[in-house]
């Protein structure tokens, strides 16, 4: 009886939300070519297609393709959410790296008769295998293999990385897809997928769990009822890095609209992925050469793309070294990005590298280094990060008497800085109990000569003043020395 409902709910599904009628569809603000095909599998039909390409399109590049069925539906919403997320940003010439996937082309399938080429095979026997499409639905695949495909791989550059989307009984034709010959899809994203039976459950849980081709979605709506069944078995219950199911406050209708973005990304989880760093960078044969070189390789694999790992990604190599206390890393990487890259790391930044790495010897050095320095850039970026000099010199290694040589050097050497130099010698010696006379002349003059600063305000000074460490006798309220 369930079954029969399930078969219903496509029929009206199909008939009353996901119609393919131009009229029920907002006019499309993409630029996008509209091509129609002729094909031996509908031979008294004009097949329409819709194809987006990227900005930019570059003939000597190579592209991934997401096909996507349902395309009066699916294809707009597609196109625009692939754009977004493949964007790329630059700010004075700086690409700032908001493109989560690379850059693709997507192609909207237009059914002529929806019913007809993707109602799943909801077999009628016990052990009938579903994965099995019926007339319609083979004659779609045929299409897509022998027309659609090869036509666009002949017009436009592909990487040979194919994607396709389906939602409702088109969810339930693209998991079919793995289990036919010759199927040219390395990705797919399933919205919505019913199938319910024993049978169409024994084939595809093996699969999902030993598949090692391709990258799986299938997003399910918690309002999606009848279509949300064989995901929410699923979940929990089969594993592989190459398979996300996710859940979503969504119905039916909704769940394209919303799930969509999460599908698309999953698609490209290798793209500007560094998560493996952890692991690599801790071989003791690490080479930052040989792992950049890793990391294009496995993008060429994954997608066919040529791509770089970006300036924002390299820096943060930096930080899951310095979070992992891999100093070999950090070193490698450092050198690397001065010698090959060609940018020389920052005084200022390499103090922050080795004060947060626990290098207090190195930082320490740096830190000496920069507060000599003749170089105007660098002596305004310690005057800008006093702090942190102060930070290192008393909660790293814990030494006032340094902290206080370094700023007293520094209040020598810029005459025009000598309030803030003056306050964190101040500041050092009233809080560390040392050096009382030192810390009141400065205190006092910075009390005398404030003016408004980065560093400190008046009711700092104040409360400094209020320090009770800088009296060494009994002290009485509002008491100083």
């Amino acid at each position: 009886m369930k079954l029969m409902i399930n078969i219903l709910s496509f029929l009206l599904i199909t008939s009353f939300a996901f119609g393919q009628t131009k009229s029920e569809i907002e006019i499309s603000s993409l630029q996008y070519n509209t091509v129609e095909l002729k094909s031996d599998y509908f031979p008294k039909e004009k097949r329409t297609i819709k194809i987006f390409l990227p900005k930019g399109y570059d003939t000597a590049k190579k592209y991934p393709v997401i096909y996507t069925l349902d395309g009066y539906s699916l294809f707009d919403l597609t196109a625009k959410y692939v754009e977004q997320l493949s964007k790329v940003t630059i700010e004075n010439e700086y690409d700032v790296a908001t493109d989560a996937i690379p850059k693709v082309i997507v192609v909207g399938i237009y059914h002529n008769n929806r019913n007809l080429e993707t109602t799943p095979n909801f077999s009628k026997y016990p052990n009938g295998d579903e994965t099995i499409y019926l007339e319609g639905s083979e004659k779609l695949k045929n299409f897509l293999f022998k027309d659609v495909i090869p036509y666009i791989n002949s017009k436009y550059n592909t990487s040979g990385y194919n994607s396709i989307i389906g939602h409702s009984d088109t969810a339930h034709f693209v998991m079919c897809l793995p289990f036919q010959n010759n199927n040219p899809f390395n990705g797919i994203i399933s919205l919505s997928l019913s199938g319910e039976s024993e049978s169409f459950k024994r084939k595809i849980e093996p699969y999902l769990t030993t598949n090692k081709k391709t990258n799986i979605f299938i997003g399910y709506g918690s309002k999606d009822f009848d279509f949300n069944e064989f995901a929410k078995h699923l979940k929990g219950k089969v594993f592989n890095d190459n398979l996300k199911i996710s859940k979503f406050n969504a119905n039916h209708n909704e769940m394209p609209a919303i799930s969509l973005i999460q599908g698309i990304k999953f698609l490209f989880k290798e793209y500007r992925n560094i998560d493996d760093f952890y692991i690599e960078s801790n071989r003791e044969n690490f080479n930052i050469k040989e792992y950049l070189n890793l990391y294009q390789s496995k993008n060429k694999k994954a997608y066919g793309i040529e791509t770089q790992i970006k300036e924002v990604d390299f820096y943060s190599l930096i930080q899951m070294s310095i979070n992992t206390k891999n100093k070999k890393a950090l070193n490698q990487i450092l050198e690397y990005n001065s010698k090959v890259n060609g940018y020389p790391t920052q005084t200022h930044m390499l103090f922050l590298y080795y004060k947060e790495i626990g290098d207090f010897e190195k930082a320490n050095y740096l830190a000496n280094k920069i507060l000599n320095s003749k170089d105007d850039f660098e002596n305004r970026v310690l005057k800008a990060c006093l702090e942190s000099y102060y930070d290192f010199y008393i909660n790293d290694i814990k030494n006032s008497e340094k902290a206080i040589a370094f700023f007293e050097q520094g209040k020598n050497k810029f005459k025009d800085n000598q309030i803030e130099f003056s306050y964190f010698i101040a500041k050092a010696s009233i809080e560390n109990n040392t050096r009382k006379r030192l810390g009141k002349s400065n205190l006092k003059y910075c009390l005398k000569n404030y003016k408004q600063n980065i560093y400190f305000r008046e009711i700092d000074l104040k409360n400094l003043k209020r320090n009770k460490k800088l009296c060494t006798q009994p002290c009485k309220i509002n008491c100083w020395f």
